[in-house]
């Protein structure tokens, strides 16, 4: 089941996201979110535990990547819960019908394709010239792209939304969080 979803995910995600509407398997798509945040931290951190002794400040050699893995796991699968309630909160507000746990579904299955990051990672190490960062910044952007757009058919499929409403249901949460960040700044420095 978890492997032909995820397959419909990359070949045929409006079929995919129309099952995960219907079924809402968040059990499945829990495991998912969870792989694929381990992939995204082994892969694309350069030292999880070092990182993690930077930012709290710690002595060096202190944390072990066993216990900084299940807490980046936690922050990714809780970043997922905020932005699926966001896309929600703005379906809701365009009329739509459809659940917030359909909306979590479809959030986890649309970020599949960051497990391809590790490849793309192995890659750029092969290829270390600077047409091997260029190839890895370009196939990343691409990526990038596909999950967008896998967003917007989440969106689409769990709210029964037109394309262009499930565009701005996709963005709007985004301009949201970038406009008043700005607007606080140009006002403080106002006065």
């Amino acid at each position: 089941m978890l492997l032909d979803l995820l397959y419909q995910v990359m070949a045929s995600p409006s079929k995919a996201f129309w099952v995960v509407r219907e079924k809402r398997p968040l059990g499945w798509a829990i495991l998912t979110a969870i792989f694929i945040s381990v992939v995204f931290a082994l892969i694309l951190l350069p030292n999880p535990p070092q990182l993690v002794e930077v930012i709290l400040s710690l002595e060096r050699g202190k944390l072990s990547l066993a216990s900084v893995i299940p807490i980046w796991v936690i922050i990714f699968l809780v970043a997922l819960l905020i932005q699926a309630g966001f896309f929600h909160m703005v379906a809701l507000l365009l009329r739509g019908r459809g659940s917030y746990l359909g909306m979590l579904c479809g959030v986890c299955f649309a970020c599949f394709p960051l497990v391809f990051s590790a490849p793309l990672a192995l890659l750029r190490v092969l290829l270390d010239s600077l047409s091997g960062h260029l190839l890895y910044y370009i196939l990343s952007l691409i990526f990038f792209l596909w999950i967008l757009l896998l967003y917007v058919i989440a969106i689409r499929q769990n709210y029964d939304f037109p394309l262009k409403k499930a565009v701005v249901t996709c963005f709007t949460p985004a301009l949201v969080v970038i406009i008043i960040p700005l607007l606080v700044l140009v006002i403080s420095m106002a006065f």
